[in-house]
């Protein structure tokens, strides 16, 4: 029988009882939003329930509420690990609002913790924070903490959950087997596995929230942080029957004393999807200290053509791919292309972004020199001024801030010599053992070159920048520079150099680093008339909003994981547009020749989420499936993409420009109609789902409602919504501006047309 152990206050005779509930084994808080319970031997997760489910996998009460990963410094780095299971002392206070959980006697280790959940009657969420007293002689690295593990009873599993996951945009999972199998395994976040496409934040992961979530209700967890620490949010299996939501907080080499998270750790419950979860973060992200730059519509900094919404035409000049013969090919010189382009521009019935690749005058993808441009300068000058006479536009891409000592697609590049007699030794990051952090996606020691990581902090590496880019700006005159490429979302990696005056380990100096960068680079890009713009390789993480105002964005890596979505955009488009990027990696994730609508798939995606449309090139000027496909692959029906962006990029022009340039995502009204379109998984030939009508729904900075939905087969579709509530309803099925007014009815059917959209205009009832 449990004792209840009620908080009573009495106050004009009034008693007010906290509903806490103490067992022998547990302890339970309970509001109208979930029931909390808590083992009280070790202090771990149980159960948090809602609506009778209990959100949290059995058997997770037994399990460590938080691990610690400390590193020895004396002993190169080496991993010394415990967590609160390894406490011989673990002691559980409760007041009104607050339960404190400490913990004492670790084994072997001279440490205690301390964890505060705050907790309130009014609210669906809980703060949770750690204390850690290090009174040993290591560093620590990160706390993995809290321990959630959620139930693995998602779709793939026969289950009705699903999870969001925020890396790349973001991503619904919903089967983890299509991760296990796959090119992306998971692997912990820490080194030597700080990089490339996990969920690492401030970079690839762009945000900092996760959800799991069914009809009967939802899991919300997120770092509500804004000061940008480091941290790794993923998922992984967690046994047979689990599914970990991983947070790795990065404490950038804590010391002797007391370290105390400096943010918390949010976890509470929802009714709805991954819109609604994004709806909660997207309110804290707006009461935060989070920089944004000025709403599109309010900033002068945006050059004219980011409201005319050019589709962005990517290809190489030398080889076919990354890793290639880098002869020059057939759209060198660069003059070559202009055809290609101009036929795209007419087909497109839009301008075009000419965003070169392999251009570099040092050698592909061997930062951080680039300029000047490969071969023939006169030609490209030549070139971007018969861009710029049609009224289209060039941009660049870098490869950001690695250091390439040698390249493996031109032998004729290597700067030995430079990094000898300049000791740039010192300048490049380092692993906790003290030798080069040469694991990292900027630089990596893989087929392209051989190189490694700069440090930001030093001054070598922003100079070097700055000299870059400012004679891309001055002398090449261009439109848009994506010089980060492979700086994920804008951010660096991590460094555990002792000597580069930032602290041990990742870290909020990594966002510093990099924005001190950035800063620097703002007067040069504002001083051309041009008001080119600077970018990087997926969207700007949270601390670079201010800076990289269009970016790669690379939804595409998520068919490695599970269905994209626009979460990114659902939280930043009103300040951010981004395009659809080069889709590299397509050829790793899904069965192409089992997925033949995926291209379209790809477009209407990409428009849904905001996104400014992108095509890949190959020599003859045929539009290819993705940057890495092979030349002499099948390619995609030229006439349906053709059709496809002009008839949806028409929207963002014209009659839909409000909206999808400027506007901000809201959930879509729900209809019915569309049918499964999925794709095929590389990993055992899993369906990654899709549905045969896109949609996105959009408020407008005057506060106009449109939803949009988007037919990407090259059949019309029939779909019925529920308008019951809704005013002034009008279904527009051009750009131009007019439609038909849907009268006074409760259902509302509307047929698509093929490779084409419709949008549906509305007033809300008050």
């Amino acid at each position: 029988m449990l004792k209840r152990n009620y908080c009573c206050l009495l106050l004009s005779s009034i008693v007010f009882l906290l509903p806490v509930c103490e067992g022998k084994n547990e302890i339970m808080y309970k509001n109208s939003y979930y029931k909390l319970t808590i083992n009280k031997q070790n202090g771990a997760i149980k159960a948090i329930e809602k609506n009778g489910k209990n959100m949290i996998v059995q058997g997770n009460g037994h399990q460590p509420l938080f691990d610690i990963c400390f590193r020895d410094p004396a002993n190169q780095g080496k991993v010394v690990r415990t967590d609160s299971n390894q406490a011989g002392r673990c002691e559980i206070k409760q007041t009104i609002n607050k339960i404190t959980i400490s913990y004492n006697e670790f084994k072997g280790l001279d440490l205690s913790a301390k964890v505060t959940v705050d907790l309130s009657k009014d609210s669906a969420l809980m703060n949770w924070r750690i204390s850690v007293d290090n009174q040993t002689p290591y560093l620590m690295d990160y706390i993995d903490f809290p321990n959630v593990v959620v139930p693995n009873d998602l779709i793939g599993q026969g289950g009705d959950a699903r999870i969001f996951w925020p890396a790349q945009e973001g991503v619904v999972i919903e089967d983890v087997n299509i991760r296990e199998g796959g090119i992306r395994k998971y692997q912990p976040i820490e080194h030597p596995n700080l990089l490339g496409w996990i969920g690492l934040y401030p970079s690839s992961a762009q945000t900092q929230f996760m959800a799991y979530y069914a009809p009967i209700g939802g899991l919300y967890m997120a770092t509500h942080d804004d000061q940008y620490n480091a941290k790794g949010i993923e998922y992984h299996k967690a046994g047979d029957n689990g599914v970990k939501m991983e947070y790795h907080l990065f404490t950038t080499g804590a010391g002797k004393g007391t370290y105390a998270l400096p943010y918390d750790v949010v976890i509470g419950t929802f009714d709805g999807d991954w819109y609604d979860a994004a709806d909660i973060y997207r309110s804290w992200v707006e009461n935060s200290n989070i920089a944004y730059p000025p709403k599109i519509i309010d900033n002068e900094d945006l050059p004219d053509w980011y409201f005319e919404s050019p589709v962005v035409v990517t290809y190489p000049v030398r080889g076919h791919k990354d890793m290639d013969n880098m002869a020059p090919n057939e759209l060198y010189p660069y003059t070559n292309a202009l055809g290609h382009l101009n036929n795209l521009s007419e087909a497109f019935d839009s301008k075009v972004m000419s965003l070169l690749m392999h251009w570099e005058g040092s050698a592909p993808w061997a930062p951080p020199y680039a300029w000047p441009p490969y071969g023939d300068g006169d030609n490209f000058n030549q070139f971007v001024k018969a861009l710029h006479d049609d009224g289209n536009y060039i941009g660049l891409y870098a490869s950001g801030i690695g250091y390439t000592l040698r390249s493996n697609t031109d032998p004729t590049f290597n700067k030995y010599d430079e990094f000898e007699e300049l000791g740039l030794e010192k300048v490049m990051k380092k692993a906790p053992d003290g030798g080069f952090s040469s694991v990292n996606v900027c630089a990596a020691p893989h087929a392209q070159r051989l190189g490694y990581d700069m440090c930001p902090t030093n001054d070598f590496v922003k100079e070097v920048v700055l000299d870059q880019v400012s004679r891309m700006v001055t002398e090449g005159d261009v439109d848009y520079i994506q010089y980060f490429d492979q700086n994920l979302g804008g951010a660096c990696y991590g460094c555990y150099s002792t000597e580069h005056g930032h602290g041990y380990g990742p870290g909020t100096w990594q966002s510093e680093a990099m924005a001190e960068i950035y800063e620097t680079l703002m007067p040069v890009l504002k001083s051309s008339k041009r008001k080119p713009l600077l970018g990087c390789e997926a969207a700007a993480a949270e601390p670079f909003y201010r800076y990289l105002l269009f970016n790669d964005n690379r939804s595409t890596i998520n068919l490695g994981f599970g269905t994209p979505v626009p979460a990114y955009q659902y939280i930043n488009h009103e300040y951010i547009n981004g395009f659809m990027g080069n889709q590299n990696s397509l050829e790793g994730s899904i069965d192409i020749a089992k997925s033949p609508l995926n291209m379209l798939q790809r477009l209407a995606f990409s428009f849904t989420a905001g996104d400014m449309f992108t095509v890949v090139l190959r020599g003859n000027g045929d539009m290819i499936e993705a940057w890495g496909a092979l030349w002499e692959d099948d390619i995609p029906n030229q006439a349906h993409m053709k059709a496809l962006i002009k008839n949806l990029n028409a929207w963002r022009l014209k009659a839909g420009k409000d909206f999808l340039v400027s506007g901000r995502m809201i959930k879509p009204l729900p209809f019915t109609g569309a049918r499964n379109m999925p794709m095929v998984s590389q990993s055992g030939g899993l369906p990654i789902n899709f549905p045969s009508i896109f949609t996105s729904n959009w408020q407008s900075q005057d506060k106009q409602h449109a939803q949009f939905l988007i037919n990407y087969l090259p059949q019309a579709q029939e779909i019925s919504m529920n308008i019951e509530g809704l005013k002034a309803v009008k279904v527009s099925h051009d750009a131009g501006g007019g439609g038909t007014s849907a009268g006074a009815q409760q259902v509302l059917k509307v047929t698509v047309q093929p490779l084409s959209a419709v949008m549906i205009s509305y007033a809300k009832e008050n």
